[in-house]
């Protein structure tokens, strides 16, 4: 009779009673190799000046010029990992609660965690057997082969994306993987706003940049994405954000990539 009880409970709990459960799995899609057209054109950042009335094409000359990349195939998380996941991960390892846990606009464990630095970030996709996405790798998984700005096309819209304002209906962060919004042609989710997502680059110019730019170099790690507080155009795939690796934003999270 005990055996059958010790059976009985190992199929309901496959890890021992009181211990922390694996963090769950991402759904991860894989990236076929092959060329892709990183970055922007003069037509393309003319037409982002134009479309959101910037002063000035100098906003967008870090994204300059369009040029090919070749990348092996890869696999990425189909959402940013979430506060959920992220509080196993804690659970299992001890790691300190990031910035905003304790926050109700930002903790739903359905939510994007944010508040983490690149480091954190970078330690979560180690530990589950990942590593952060390069910035390549990103935006092919983004934007795929046709150098569209916007994961579902060339049209701005802000109900397909969860960016600044309440079109989408969420004034903050929402859930991840909403069918609402627009997907990559991979497939992949939340690639335009809800949360800026670390990379593992360094803020460099793209090969054949000429245009100075003094941010340039070891200091700052390239985001993507935008976010709920961006607007339509910090929401372009070729978008190039940089942050300090030691800050913890309620706009920025992460996915992983291996």
């Amino acid at each position: 009779m005990k055996g059958a009880i010790g059976v009985f409970l190992l199929l309901i709990f496959p890890f021992p009673l009181g211990a922390t459960p694996p963090v769950p799995p991402t759904e991860m899609i894989t990236i076929a190799p092959g060329e892709f057209t990183m970055g922007s054109s003069e037509k393309d950042i003319e037409w982002a000046a134009s479309t959101f009335f910037s002063e000035s094409l100098d906003y967008y000359r870090d994204e300059t010029p369009a040029h090919s990349v070749h990348l092996q195939a890869y696999k990425i998380d189909k959402t940013e990992v979430t506060v959920g996941q992220y509080r196993l991960y804690r659970q299992r390892t001890g790691v300190p609660a990031p910035k905003f846990m304790d926050n109700e606009r930002f903790n739903q464990d359905s939510y994007p965690v944010v508040g983490v630095t690149w480091k954190e970030a970078s330690d979560y996709c180690a530990t589950v057997g990942k590593r952060l996405p390069t910035e390549a790798e990103w935006e092919k998984a983004a934007r795929g082969t046709d150098g569209r700005f916007y994961p579902w096309g060339n049209e701005p819209d802000a109900t397909r994306a969860n960016v600044r304002g309440k079109q989408d209906g969420y004034r903050y962060s929402a859930p991840v993987g909403l069918d609402q919004y627009g997907t990559s042609p991979y497939g992949i989710r939340d690639m335009a706003g809800n949360v800026w997502e670390w990379t593992a680059d360094w803020y460099q110019p793209h090969p054949g940049n000429t245009h100075p730019n003094d941010f340039y170099g070891k200091q700052f790690k390239v985001i993507k994405g935008g976010s709920w507080f961006s607007n339509m155009d910090l929401a372009r795939i070729a978008v190039r954000g940089k942050s300090l690796p030691n800050r913890r934003n309620n706009y920025l999270g992460f996915r992983c990539a291996k």
